[in-house]
């Protein structure tokens, strides 16, 4: 059975680094793969370096409709069986180029579509597909609410990564270096030290699905209570499309004298080493559908607070691997980054107890096992094995 992966373009984000994930153990896969994208970006090379057969497609002076007609030349010259979109307007761009054929399309759903044209395409992709994946049971019931989802073929499918990445001894990265160097951190000598730095850190770029701007309320309630013992640093790149998101952050910082203690170090390729020289992670969400860099964060064995966001409670099993905090809610984030801070050591003690749950439950292994059940079940058309994957 050979799959090919439909992705836009190679630059980062969390679902072109689940297909990385997934190149990288193709070789234990089930079934064969094959990446189909449009455009090259910073994670190009990343994707040549796991061996998977790689095809770039993209629309030429003859259009989209030209693109469409090339892209089924090749998925039947290639002799594709499964064609899995992962986004929506991949979705829809996958129905057409395999009409009248033999391939079968699946869909997964990373986000909520909202405007009209947006929601007229989901009833296009989810009627047309032969199967439905979301990342969380959450987005699924989300969907489903809104009498958007279908009754059969949908999957709840968790984001699964590939952990092996996290378990070397990493160099500190070198805006902590720098950090330190003009403001030294001492060892951490008890949970009450005043004296030692507290190094917490939020992962994500600045866009819509994420809220830095409500925990900077919460670190600057968090100060002016007389926590001064920590730096925060925000690691995500300023999003062209949105960039008053970051700019907004960086003036509260500035007007409310926290430069001292916060700090935008901009888009990183070197998280595993991040989370191996940070004390905590900290997250807000407005509308994730799953999470990865707070699984990443927990399941690197990394004390984690974050807001009450109903899939935060799903993928931490409501509350027990992270520590939650109510949503939009400045004094109640305040309260528990100060609960972190001044018990540190039992933090980190649990995080370390509890990482290879959450291995065991996000793990790339699992999220391919899942997938290729599904997928079987689609190609051989076994109505009753979709019911029960379903379930």
């Amino acid at each position: 059975m050979k799959v090919a992966y439909f992705i836009g373009s190679l630059n980062r984000g969390g679902t072109e680094m689940l297909t990385l994930d997934i190149c990288r153990r193709h070789r234990e896969a089930p079934f064969q793969i094959l990446l189909v994208y449009r455009n090259e970006g910073e994670l190009s090379e990343q994707y040549r370096q796991t061996g998977v057969r790689m095809i770039r497609l993209k629309p030429s002076k003859g259009g989209r409709l030209a693109y469409l007609f090339e892209m089924r030349r090749m998925l039947k010259r290639e002799q594709v069986d499964v064609l899995h979109a992962q986004t929506l307007t991949n979705g829809a761009f996958a129905l057409f180029c395999t009409l009248f054929t033999n391939i079968k399309v699946v869909n997964t759903f990373h986000g909520f579509h909202t405007s009209r044209a947006a929601i007229s395409m989901c009833h296009l992709v989810m009627a047309g597909c032969d199967a439905l994946c979301f990342v969380s049971d959450y987005e699924r019931r989300w969907y489903a609410n809104r009498s958007i989802e279908r009754r059969n073929g949908c999957f709840v499918v968790y984001n699964g990564i590939d952990f092996s990445k996290f378990d070397g001894i990493f160099e500190e990265p070198d805006f902590l270096k720098k950090i330190d160097a003009a403001q030294p951190r001492k060892d951490l000598l008890s949970s009450h030290d005043s004296a030692k730095r507290i190094r917490l850190a939020m992962i994500g770029n600045f866009v819509s699905v994420r809220s830095q701007n409500s925990l900077l309320r919460c670190i600057h309630l968090l100060y002016n209570r007389g926590y001064k013992n920590f730096d925060f640093y925000f690691v995500g790149k300023r999003a062209d499309n949105e960039p008053w998101l970051y700019d907004d952050c960086v003036k509260y910082v500035e007007q409310n004298a926290l430069e001292g203690c916060v700090h935008f170090v901009g888009s990183r390729g070197d998280v595993p080493a991040i989370l191996q020289h940070i004390d905590a992670f900290v997250y807000s969400t407005s509308h994730d559908t799953f999470g990865i860099a707070v699984v990443e964060a927990m399941a690197a064995g990394v004390p984690v607070v974050a807001n009450d966001w109903e899939v935060m409670k799903e993928i931490s099993q409501n509350g027990k691997w992270l520590r939650l905090y109510k949503t939009d809610d400045a004094q109640s984030g305040a309260e528990a980054m100060a609960d972190l801070i001044d018990n540190i050591s039992a933090y980190k003690a649990a995080a370390q107890q509890q990482k290879y749950e959450v291995r065991s439950t996000f793990s790339i292994e699992n999220h391919i096992e899942r997938l290729a059940s599904i997928y079987s079940a689609v190609v051989s058309n076994n109505k009753k094995e979709m019911q029960l994957l379903s379930t």
